[in-house]
């Protein structure tokens, strides 16, 4: 057995099923081993290494289950990057296989050799490269480890043409199927902790919780609404933590922050008196650049979280819960007791049920509205119409995200939604939806993008054409970058440059990848349009002529504000 057959034994032994990712030069032993495989592993072919990173970005978050991209080394390693730095950022599970030039020409100037750990050390929990075949199934094993413990995230290995080729011991070669799903391991905050935590509760009048992430990675939803219920206390999420609470719960706000978010919820978490934030990193958007809440005064906060490093990295807070969500929430809950919702506290929750309903019949002519170019809510509303409850919808950080995050409510508690958060790459939802397909069993997978986005992923056409997966795409055409038109429309005086680009006839070229196609310009024609892509059973892509950020400001704070300004 060679360290190539010894790789994809672990990886089959630990419950990997499916690998992304293309051929190079140095990865023919690697590519030989997975022909020989037996159908344990299943190789999807993308048509680039960062569509390959993204698949396993959203595989992985749609299942739980530790993502594999590889590519091959040079450019290879240097394009798979976007994606693995993406992971990271969102703490998904992931591992990055990535060939490399043999040991035995280091430093001889062999083409394609770079430093692949350090290339990948700035993204990752843990970049190496394996340099012997004795020590590598011990390093596969200690890649799963640490991409499925304790925060988890991203690591990447580099396999040197000349070990992969090279014999090993079969008796080191077994796999750790306890680390193929995250989190792998779960710990408990200290009992002192929770009751200090529990104490602030139960005293507050105004509590809120914002949950992130964390929560979906653990799977901690049940826990989560089963403690907001105890405890009578509404829930706002940021972007990756959508879903940790049905949507359309009482208690449930939607996204908070700068992106997405309803006016109203922004409102409640700025008032609150008690912030309880689990399995966030309080990152720059959900809190609108950490003023909401305020940092100074600012209320009373706990905060849970897995990873000590996040707690109280952004506010100070009163009490920290170091461990799993599930478990401390919990745990929380039970230390809580049902808490019997007083008078006040009932007006205030009434107040946030009336503030939601004014909220969605104030967007009600925008859902219905017939203006071309179609308004982002039309599609909005009639996806939300035709589709399953556990459909899988992967969104470019864009156009569709502030669009999905206001007014796509979640029916189904969990991971219902996949948008990169982290670094907000475009051209990520073409490709992560083929993942997203992969993992979603049984549930429907549809793709929203902007033509920005179409440009930069385009040749995963042929990857969905090929496989021929039944994944809808629907693109927002708009005509520009829309995000970077609008900043230049609101705080350059309309000084636009560099962002527009030429009419392209996208159902032309859909089609000529093997997808059925339509173009919709009129909004009576998009809900009979969406039927047929949905019903049809195949690839298909609907180009949407929407309407752009200049005219209908999507629900982002600030530019809300800004435009509010203008008037």
């Amino acid at each position: 057995m060679n360290v190539s057959e010894a790789i994809v034994a672990i990886l089959a032994e630990s419950g990997v099923e499916y690998i992304f990712g293309l051929p190079g030069d140095t990865g023919m032993d690697f590519y030989d081993a997975l022909y020989h495989n037996e159908g344990r592993i299943q190789h999807v072919m993308a048509r680039d290494e960062r569509s390959a990173s993204f698949m396993a970005d959203a595989y992985a978050r749609v299942t739980g289950k530790v993502g594999i991209c590889e590519g091959p080394s040079g450019g290879g390693a240097t394009y798979i990057v976007p994606g693995v730095a993406e992971a990271q950022g969102s703490s998904v599970p992931l591992i990055c296989l990535t060939s490399d030039t043999p040991i035995g020409e280091q430093g001889r100037g062999v083409l394609t050799e770079l430093d692949q750990p350090l290339l990948f050390q700035a993204v990752t929990k843990w970049s190496a490269r394996l340099t012997t075949a004795g020590t590598a199934p011990d390093m596969v094993r200690r890649a799963l480890r640490l991409a499925t413990s304790d925060r988890t995230g991203a690591v990447a290995l580099s396999m040197p043409a000349d070990v992969l080729a090279a014999d090993v011991d079969a008796r080191s070669v077994y796999g750790t199927p306890e680390f193929g799903v995250a989190p792998a391991a779960r710990t408990r905050a200290d009992s002192d902790s929770i009751e200090a935590a529990a104490r602030l509760a139960r005293e507050a009048k105004r509590p809120v919780v914002v949950a992130g992430g964390g929560v979906i990675l653990s799977q901690a939803w049940d826990e989560l609404t089963r403690f907001a219920e105890a405890a009578s206390i509404p829930v706002g999420t940021s972007i990756n933590g959508k879903g940790s609470i049905v949507e359309t719960h009482p208690l449930s706000l939607g996204v908070v922050g700068g992106n997405g978010a309803r006016p109203y919820a922004n409102n409640v978490v700025a008032g609150c008196d008690l912030l309880i934030l689990v399995g966030t990193r309080t990152d720059s958007t959900t809190t609108q650049n950490w003023s909401l809440p305020p940092k100074l005064p600012g209320p009373n906060v706990i905060h849970i979280d897995v990873d000590p490093l996040q707690i109280g990295n952004n506010y100070r807070t009163r009490t920290g819960l170091i461990g799993d969500a599930r478990l401390v929430l919990q745990d929380l809950t039970d230390a809580m007791g049902r808490l019997d919702t007083d008078g006040d506290r009932r007006v205030w929750l009434d107040g946030i049920a009336a503030a939601k309903h004014d909220y969605f019949e104030s967007q009600q002519s925008f859902m219905r509205s017939d203006s071309q170019p179609i308004k982002p809510q039309r599609v909005i509303s009639a996806l939300k119409k035709l589709v399953d409850k556990d459909t899988i919808l992967v969104a470019d950080p864009g156009t569709p995200t502030p669009y999905i995050c206001a007014q796509y409510e979640l029916e189904i508690a969990g991971r219902y939604t996949v948008i990169p958060r982290a670094h907000g790459g475009l051209g990520f939802a073409l490709p992560a939806c083929v993942g997203a397909h992969y993992g979603a069993g049984r549930r429907r997978t549809v793709a929203l993008m902007g033509d920005g986005s179409f440009g930069m992923s385009v040749g995963e056409l042929e990857t969905i054409s090929r496989l021929n997966l039944p994944i809808v795409l629907i693109q927002f055409n708009n005509g520009a970058f829309g995000w970077i038109k609008e900043l230049q429309h609101l705080y350059h005086d309309d000084r636009y440059f560099s962002v527009d680009f030429n009419p392209v006839d996208y159902t032309a070229i859909a089609r000529g990848f093997g997808l059925k196609a339509w173009q919709v310009t009129d909004p009576a024609d998009l809900e009979k349009t969406l039927q047929m892509a949905l019903a049809d059973g195949g690839p298909c892509f609907i180009d949407i002529v929407s309407e752009a950020p200049m005219t209908e400001t999507p629900p982002v704070h600030a530019w809300l504000a800004a435009e509010a300004a203008r008037v």
